[in-house]
């Protein structure tokens, strides 16, 4: 009987303990919002906004999704911060595709330099490419951590969002170079 009753009460004290979602405060459990605006989005933000209607894991980076609450959106199409926001979006998911291929060269050139026996002046070429590609993840992942969607529709907020679509503009071109360059070199 007392096995039982120590089965039962242990089951009770690791399901309801062990389940406890850590992190930010927006998670389910917390919001007070109706559950018909309750969605999920990556906690890294890797796809600039986007949702799912359920929970499960980021596509890009793999990490669970977080319970949000979904704003509205702007019923106005000539909205700049909206189109401004749409756009900074757009690039940062062409960049993040094309980072997540960077990786993979990164990769294979490392692979590639274990195997090889090369001169020096070959092994500082491979090795300056290999740091280009790691300044250009940095500086996304620096970009992606520091941006804020503003809150407000004042002539700073339009300036802020103008300068980060500038910066993730950036942020994409250095990818892209380093990525072309990483190519190039595997292809001799």
């Amino acid at each position: 009987m007392y096995k039982i009753l120590f089965l039962l009460l242990s089951g009770y004290l690791f399901f309801s303990c062990g389940h406890r979602q850590h992190g930010p405060q927006n998670n389910a459990a917390s919001m007070t919002a109706d559950s018909a605006s309750l969605v999920y989005a990556c906690p890294m933000d890797c796809e600039k906004g986007k949702t799912y209607a359920k929970a499960g894991q980021c596509p890009v980076c793999g990490m669970d999704l977080e319970a949000v609450t979904s704003a509205p959106a702007s019923d106005n199409p000539n909205d700049p911060f909206k189109a401004l926001s749409d756009e900074t979006g757009a690039i940062h998911d062409e960049a993040m595709k094309e980072m997540a291929e960077m990786n993979r060269v990164s990769r294979q050139i490392k692979d590639f330099m274990q195997r090889a026996k090369m001169k020096k002046e070959e092994h500082d070429k491979y090795t300056a490419i290999l740091a280009d590609m790691e300044k250009a993840e940095e500086g996304m992942m620096t970009w992606m951590a520091q941006y804020q969607e503003p809150a407000g529709h004042s002539e700073e907020a339009l300036q802020y969002l103008k300068d980060q679509k500038q910066k993730i503009a950036q942020s994409k071109h250095d990818i892209h170079a380093a990525l072309e360059a990483g190519k190039s070199l595997l292809n001799k």
